[in-house]
């Protein structure tokens, strides 16, 4: 096995991912510590409280529960049993400390801790060498192994640092903005590395699991991406109590319900309760979460709920057009999809508790569910990503926020046109592209008005001007940037999903398949024994657009020796077109002169790859200091936008 191979496996089953997570965990736990040590004197024992309460509670799971380190012997009455230590090994080294205590201290423990793992295995067991198991799970034999699973790690335990900084909030009292400052750019990284997670999950699923997509609504997804929700909502919520000293207790309902949904998702990856591709197998740790989860519950309810009153905004909306407004929807699109996202992911759960006491049956909601419900609040969040930089603090006026629209309406309208002609119909698409293009084409103005405006102020040129906003006001900018990204995604998405067309047919040596602009020609089949023991089943194939030739294809389909398979798609990528994607399903197994193939054509699936480069590039440029901003710089900025009716445009340095 290679060696990278060997180091993924580390997490890739429940004990050494527990592990993985907990030393992530503690390290970043730590660093955040280390940072504020001084910043935040008072509130820096309780932060430390919160923090190492959940490092504990892994702690005691790696340690008792799933120990990576535990090894099997084989009990007198047959049984395999994982322990430790041996014996001897374990009471010598007990008795050395506690005389006495030798012989009573593990069925103690067992007694305290029902269905721990022993310390030591039964006296007279033996250590057990088991044979070699069936290897490693193909899919797991990707680079996506290398990369997925430690940046939603990452993602994860990033979000006990704003949730612990918010407790020692809520028992000092100290209710102030500090505790957001001194969480900030924490809270961006763990938001960061939980986006690129995301992302990366689906370009893995993509490539390896042979069904043409990269997001199928599974459990496990959805587990991890229901605190990314509430994140995004945090993120911009804060915004609100930073310039206006307003939501500040919604604030902290909503760092606390993202770390419950991290150790909520933790939880159902890991206890079996979902069923999923994704998910560990089920284990006793699940009783263990649930009690961990009802207790944080309680404590931050209990906490949240004695600052209730010194949590008071200090000013109320002043008008339903304003920037606080669009961002209070904002939030509240963001909370319906998550709350929409969890009903769905545990359905079957909630119909499983239902049939132990009525007639309901079990049952689960498919992926109709969640595009149906969910998709007309993605588009309302991005019509709100466009306008809501247009519109100012406090007030803004309709006559300022229409002369604003007026040329990205334009450019819109000429564009959809343009694919109409083309032979964009479809109602979901049209409506869909026409906000996404929209809202993209307000950024890009957003951005060059502001360079303009250098530009007269310093006679600088556009690329100049551009590049040194940026650097001055990475905040504002780096979320441009990151808007930008969501929309060339939502077209990617969009297009792949209402355009993907998808075949299945049996063809002979010389036939053909034809779908769309495509012809797919069968030429032969060849079967092999790989020098890594596979059994390889590879078809050639030759595929053509309008008459010419495009590429050729070898999709395969290896048989481990462990018995597991494992189909390799033939794919033609195009950056900026369509993804041509076959996989081989079954063969003429004496003679191989024909086979039946599945083909997918995906429209634009390279977008959504491509927006999700440029929405982690933004997301590092805003979570990097400013260089060059004074804070009176962003003082007489936030003083220009606030004054209404009119709304100035930004300023040469912001």
């Amino acid at each position: 096995m290679p060696t990278y191979l060997r180091v993924t496996a580390l997490w890739g089953g429940q004990a050494g991912s527990l592990l993985f997570w907990t030393w992530l965990l503690a390290t970043f736990i730590s660093a955040a510590m280390l940072r504020n040590w001084k910043a935040e004197r008072n509130m820096m024992p309780y932060v430390i409280g919160a923090s190492a309460g959940t490092l504990l509670f892994f702690l005691l799971l790696v340690a008792f529960w799933e120990n990576p380190f535990a090894r099997y012997w084989q009990a007198p009455n047959g049984e395999v049993v994982a322990a430790l230590f041996s014996q001897n090994n374990l009471l010598a080294s007990i008795s050395g400390v506690f005389s006495g205590w030798g012989e009573r201290l593990p069925g103690m423990l067992g007694i305290v801790f029902g269905g721990i793992q022993p310390l030591a295995p039964p006296e007279g067991s033996f250590l057990l060498t088991p044979a070699d198991g069936q290897g490693l799970n193909p899919l797991l034999r990707h680079p996506g192994m290398i990369i997925h699973p430690p940046m939603l790690y990452i993602g994860f335990v990033g979000f006990v640092v704003p949730y612990s900084f918010a407790i020692g909030a809520l028992a000092t009292g100290e209710v102030s903005d500090s505790w957001i400052r001194a969480t900030r750019r924490w809270t961006l990284v763990a938001w960061l590395f939980l986006s690129l997670g995301l992302i990366l999950g689906g370009w893995w699923a993509y490539d390896v699991l042979g069904w043409g997509g990269y997001w199928a609504w599974d459990p496990v997804e959805n587990a991890a991406f229901m605190p990314w929700l509430t994140g995004t909502a945090f993120l911009h919520s804060v915004l609100i109590q930073e310039k206006r000293g307003m939501l500040k207790r919604w604030n902290m309902v909503l760092v606390i319900s993202t770390y419950l949904l991290v150790i909520l998702g933790t939880f159902a990856t890991r206890s079996g309760i979902v069923s999923s591709v994704h998910s560990f197998a089920r284990s006793a740790i699940g009783p263990l979460f649930f009690i961990f989860l009802a207790g944080a519950l309680v404590i931050s309810v209990a906490l949240l709920v004695n600052r209730w009153e010194a949590l008071k905004s200090e000013h109320e909306l002043d008008s339903l057009l304003s920037r606080e407004s669009l961002f209070m929807v904002n939030n509240f699109l963001f909370v319906s999809i998550m709350i929409t996202v969890g009903i769905g992911t545990y359905w079957p759960v909630f119909t499983e508790l239902l049939s132990t006491v009525s007639d309901v049956e079990k049952s689960s909601l498919g992926a109709a569910f969640y595009n149906q419900t969910t998709g007309p609040m993605f588009f309302a969040l991005i019509l709100i990503m466009g306008i809501a930089p247009l519109v100012a603090w406090k007030r803004a006026s309709f006559k300022r926020l229409g002369s604003s629209i007026l040329w990205p309406t334009l450019v819109t309208v000429v564009v959809m046109v343009v694919l109409a002609v083309f032979g964009v119909r479809n109602p979901l698409a049209l409506v869909g592209l026409t906000i996404s293009i929209w809202a993209g084409t307000i950024t890009l103005f957003e951005y060059y008005r502001g360079a303009q405006a250098r530009m007269r102020a310093h006679d600088e040129n556009v690329f100049v001007a551009m590049w040194t906003l940026l650097g001055r006001n990475r905040r504002r900018y780096g979320g441009y940037m990151i808007h930008l990204g969501v929309v060339i995604m939502a077209i990617g998405i969009l297009a792949s999903s209402v355009y993907q067309l998808e075949t299945q047919q049996p063809v002979s040596a010389g036939q053909t398949i034809t779908i769309g602009d495509y012809v797919l020609e069968y030429e032969t089949l060849e079967r092999y024994v790989a020098t890594d023991g596979r059994a390889v089943t590879q078809a050639q194939v030759n595929v053509f657009r309008n008459g010419r030739e495009v590429g050729h294809m070898v999709p395969r389909i290896d048989n481990y020796p462990s018995g597991q398979p494992m189909s390799i798609p033939g794919k033609i990528m195009s950056p900026l077109g369509d993804d041509f994607y076959v996989l081989l399903v079954s063969w003429e197994q004496l003679s191989l002169s024909s086979a039946t193939f599945k083909v997918y054509v995906n429209p634009l699936v390279n977008w959504v790859w491509g927006g999700g480069f440029v929405f982690i590039i933004g997301t590092l440029i805003a979570a990097w200091p400013n260089l060059n901003t004074a804070p009176s710089t962003e003082r007489r900025m936030d003083q220009t936008v606030v004054q209404p009716p009119r709304r100035a445009a930004p300023a040469a340095g912001d």
